[in-house]
């Protein structure tokens, strides 16, 4: 039997969190005559879950190799630095809560979503902003437009449901 890395030890032990998750949620109602009920996100969260748990599972990727020359399950970005990822998380939080105050959704998520993947992930503009925009597209139509959750108003969001509703 060939031994189990890392990932795949963690994997279990996600897919059987998710596995519980999943059976726990199936228990509630997933829709009713009014539209999404309470099982229905929760449902939606753990099948996605135990399908990543899986996938990752049978094709954990490969192995990297660290300074020390010992084998990681994570390979290391030699360009990454280690000094401010901490503080630009941190920073995105602040950004989260007042975004949310003063700017709406939608700006907020993209700018939260830049902040990250630029400066701390460090990605480059175009794949940052595009998933930004990709990211607080698909949570106001998925969130405010389908779900009817009252996400934070500005101008984009006002604009975005006139259309809509």
């Amino acid at each position: 039997m060939s031994r189990l890395s890392g990932t795949r030890i963690a994997t279990l032990g996600l897919l059987a969190a998710a596995l519980v998750g999943l059976w726990q949620s199936l228990r509630l109602d997933s829709w009713g005559f009014d539209g999404p009920g309470p099982g229905f996100f929760p449902t939606l969260v753990a099948g996605v879950c135990v399908v990543l748990a899986v996938i990752v599972f049978f094709s954990p990727g490969r192995a990297g190799v660290t300074e020390e020359g010992d084998t990681d399950d994570v390979p290391k970005d030699p360009s990454a630095g280690t000094g401010n990822t901490f503080a630009i998380y941190v920073a995105s939080f602040a950004v989260l809560a007042l975004g949310t105050a003063f700017a709406g959704f939608f700006v907020t998520i993209v700018a939260v979503t830049v902040l990250i993947m630029r400066f701390a992930e460090r990605r480059s503009w175009v794949a940052a902003v595009g998933y930004g925009v990709a990211c607080a597209a698909i949570g106001l139509v998925c969130f405010g437009w389908l779900l009817r959750v009252d996400l934070p108003e500005g101008p984009i969001e006002r604009a975005f449901y006139t259309l809509v509703r």
